[in-house]
């Protein structure tokens, strides 16, 4: 008999293997590779990779979550992503001043969590041993995946405060989200100053822009979690609305946003991202 456990890394391996499809990569290397893995539990707040690290490793998350974040100096550092089971974290990204494969990222723990361990030098092995036209196939893929988050995070910057949010909760609910009754509980235990990382503005304006959503009927508590109602809007289409809820008032940044806003730009605009988020409602 499987436990809870085991099903939910087989449930994990299938997204991986989703995900490695999309990419081009033969099933037999897919397979071969996780019959390689080593699992590792991690507590909550453990740092599981660290910035410049070339221990060569990298891994899928089993179970659990944990926060990508990108220093930024000075002891600061950016949440780039809340990554959940089936994902990959801890690639390493650059050739560091002794010509080494370093990691950019670090990546902190936000909940009891497994990891399945790669080595980069086994994936390598692996890679290597495939024709120069399944290769050619690997390297479009991965231009193309490289090119969808560059494509995400240009449009995350051009937009105003209201919108990051919104953006950040939808992808969040498409990627860790469970529907019920009443419409889309977001898995993880998200606390204000994790969204203020993650669309680079303060703790106080997050407050604000939550309470406005509650409040226009968009969002709930329940707990320790948020629950994405039915009027909000789950597509990527942020150019227009059709219908609008009551109108929110407008709100000014707390602090400088960390991403540049361009001219004319409002970073308030609540009223017009209500609308965005409730594009669709019945």
């Amino acid at each position: 008999m499987k436990t809870n456990l085991s099903r939910q890394h087989e449930e994990a391996f299938a997204m991986l293997r989703t995900s490695l499809s999309r990419l081009n990569l033969p099933a037999d290397l897919v397979d071969e590779l996780i019959d390689r893995h080593i699992a590792v539990s991690f507590e909550k707040s453990a740092l599981a990779f660290c910035e410049g690290n070339t221990d060569g490793m990298l891994a899928c998350i089993l179970s659990g979550y944990v926060n990508v974040y990108c220093p930024v100096g000075d002891g600061d550092r950016t949440l780039v992503r809340m990554a959940g089971p089936g994902e990959i974290i801890g690639y390493p990204d650059y050739i560091d001043d002794k010509g080494r494969h370093a990691r950019m990222f670090e990546a902190q723990v936000a909940s009891k969590c497994t990891l399945a361990l790669f080595s980069r030098d086994h994936v390598a092995r692996l890679l290597a041993s495939l024709p120069p036209d399944a290769l050619i196939s690997v390297v479009a893929s991965l231009n193309t995946f490289w090119s969808e988050n560059v494509r995400r995070f240009v449009t995350l910057l051009s937009l105003p405060i209201w919108d990051r949010l919104v953006m950040a909760m939808t992808d969040l609910a498409k990627r860790a989200g469970v529907r019920d009754s009443e419409g889309i509980i977001l898995i993880p235990e998200i606390g204000h100053e994790d969204f203020a990382e993650m669309i680079g503005c303060s703790r106080p304006m997050v407050s604000r822009l939550i309470a406005q959503m509650v409040e226009s009927g968009l969002l709930a508590r329940r707990g320790k979690q948020y629950v994405l109602l039915k009027k909000w809007n789950f597509s990527d289409d942020h150019r227009g609305s059709q219908k609008t809820v009551r109108p929110a008032a407008a709100v000014s940044s707390g602090r400088a946003s960390t991403f540049a806003v361009p001219a004319g730009s409002s970073n308030g605009s609540a009223g017009r991202g209500v609308a965005y988020a409730a594009r669709g409602a019945s």
